[in-house]
């Protein structure tokens, strides 16, 4: 058993908050509603989850959306889904899978649906993930409903490889920037030395700066190798072990070249997670404490719970969500349109799909200045260095005449 810290609505529709000891968090959810709350979410305590666990890299995305696809073909090809998880097992060519699709069709065997056999492990089957099938199994469209889950994430993987492309690209033009430097301070700017050796006290300090900096970088290269590990390490264990994601979202979320974009990537998750939910028939306030885990920036979830709170109260989502201004005016009020119409989820997807359009040209923009801004950088940064030496030479040569 492992303790949980919990946020609830009771059945007055008050904010409570506690603990609980429970086996997953799909369980503690369900000693929540067996006791009368409505969850909003479940948190492990930190520290009660096992380091080694931490730090082991999580599941790829991709593979649980084949998984997600490949099933959803059997299940439509008019497979048992007990059967249809064998298939996969011995199909299956990666070992934590392999396991995985085995334990799952075990828990089916013993009686568990498989909404409850997902839930139980939700590093692979996001909450999201579980209680849509929970609902599919409930209607009787299982099939569709994990083909549809299947496109959502495909589409929302596609998104992230765009957006580590964008980051990454800027990175690593700055590491190749630092490397060249490091390169030309420890090996390139020695071979000059030698040639200034006696007229530094003669020359103009600003020509011997490049000096002085690949002398003092040579001196202390052990210790700047010790500090670039030590940073990698740091960022690494921060990155399993912390909440480095929210940081990172709430610093980007500051800056004027990244505003923009988290703020376009959190309307298109709300809204593509709540299409998702409810085209499903999940209801919205079930919807909205799933979505509560979907939006990492820090202080989006105490938003959210207070708009589930105004819908638990009677009041429509449209209405609630403008109180909170949680969205943008316009998508509220598309939204809004929905409700009346009572196609809530497709108007959701619409919006969803404009902002993933928006979200994508916004990033060919930030990779678009920042390509050239950082090149010039580096241009400047070797042609200072070149000036350096050939200042430093000419100055000699002056000397000598």
């Amino acid at each position: 058993m492992e303790r949980f810290e919990y946020r609830a609505i009771d059945a007055s529709g008050n904010l409570a908050a506690g603990a609980i000891e429970a086996a997953s968090v799909a369980d503690a959810y369900d000693a929540l509603a067996r006791s009368g709350l409505t969850p909003l979410d479940a948190r492990k305590v930190a520290g009660t989850r096992p380091w080694r666990e931490r730090m082991t890299p999580d599941p790829r995305p991709e593979h649980v959306t084949a998984f997600t696809a490949d099933l959803a073909m059997l299940l439509k090809g008019g497979v048992q889904l007990n059967e249809a998880l064998k298939i996969l097992a011995d199909l299956e060519t990666r070992a934590w899978l392999r396991r995985l699709t085995a334990t799952l069709s075990a828990d089916i065997s013993a009686g568990r649906s498989f909404s409850e056999a997902l839930a139980r492990h939700p590093r692979e089957f996001p909450p999201v993930y579980a209680k849509t099938v929970e609902v599919a199994e409930a209607a009787g469209r299982l099939e569709e409903a994990l083909s549809g889950l299947a496109a959502e994430r495909a589409r929302a993987e596609a998104m992230r490889r765009k957006v580590v492309a964008a980051v990454a690209y800027p990175l690593f033009l700055v590491v190749a920037a630092l490397g060249v430097l490091g390169f030309v301070l420890l090996y390139v700017i020695p071979q000059f030395e030698g040639a200034i050796a006696g007229f530094r006290d003669q020359m103009d300090p600003a020509a011997l700066l490049v000096f002085d900096l690949s002398a003092a970088f040579r001196a202390h290269v052990d210790l700047v190798a010790i500090a670039s590990a030590v940073v990698l390490v740091a960022g690494l264990a921060v990155k399993r072990l912390g909440e480095a994601r929210a940081l990172w979202l709430a610093l980007a979320a500051r800056l004027p070249v990244t505003r923009t974009i988290v703020s376009h990537a959190e309307t298109m998750a709300f809204c593509r997670t709540l299409a998702i939910l409810t085209d499903n028939g999940v209801d919205i306030s079930t919807a909205l404490r799933l979505i509560r885990g979907v939006l990492a920036r820090p202080g989006a979830g105490r938003r959210v719970d207070a708009v589930t709170a105004e819908v638990r109260q009677g009041r429509r989502l449209s209405d609630a969500l403008a109180q909170e201004a949680l969205m943008p005016s316009h998508v509220t009020q598309m939204l809004r349109i929905g409700e009346e119409a009572g196609e809530l989820g497709p108007a959701a997807g619409r919006v969803a799909a404009f902002y993933e359009l928006k979200l994508e040209a916004a990033l060919t923009r930030l990779t678009g200045i920042l390509g050239p801004a950082l090149m010039i950088l580096v241009s400047l940064l070797i042609a200072w260095v070149i000036i350096s030496v050939m200042s430093a030479l000419i100055g000699i040569n002056d000397l000598l005449v």
